[in-house]
């Protein structure tokens, strides 16, 4: 695409193109050890719930690459209130849930080409069923607040995302 050659720390195998979206696992482990993971942790692969008192939602922060037609992805997770969780979890297969109004939520996953992004306040607006929320940080003086509103390079993306394979 780019002309980038990156080698996946997975799969071990040479890419020719630049990845575009990124995941970071659940926050539980913030919370709870390994051991008692069995015992006081729901997580599927959309929400997480720790001692039925702290509640999680996966969803996507995006970046806009300018003159790319993807954005940069991160899939992230944020915390939501319970009444916010439960009602999100009710309409989980409603065809026009994306209507609903966002949710307030704090960022709980790190990510590691900006600082100082744990408990960013985010609104978690969700879209059509399929389709992870989408979350946008509040704090607009933030660097990824304006890079979400801006864009990035096609530059910037790259050296984000080399620094994130390695």
């Amino acid at each position: 695409m780019f002309g980038i050659k990156w080698k996946c720390r997975h799969c071990g195998q040479a890419h020719d193109d630049m990845p575009v979206c990124f995941g970071i696992e659940a926050p539980w482990r913030a919370l709870v050890s390994e051991e008692a993971f069995q015992s006081r942790v729901e997580l599927s692969d959309s929400w997480c719930v720790v001692d039925d008192e702290h509640f999680f939602v996966r969803g996507h922060i995006e970046i806009p690459i300018i003159n790319h037609a993807t954005p940069l992805t991160f899939s992230v997770w944020s915390s939501l209130s319970e009444e916010n969780f439960n009602r999100r979890q009710d309409r989980w297969n409603d065809p026009d849930r994306g209507d609903d109004p966002p949710s307030f939520g704090w960022l709980c996953s790190p990510l590691r080409p900006y600082d100082q992004v744990l408990h960013l306040s985010l609104l978690v607006q969700d879209r059509e069923p399929g389709t992870v929320p989408l979350f946008t940080v509040t704090q607009i003086d933030h660097p990824l607040a304006i890079d979400q509103k801006n864009g990035i390079t096609v530059a910037q993306w790259h050296k984000m995302a080399l620094s994130l394979l390695h």
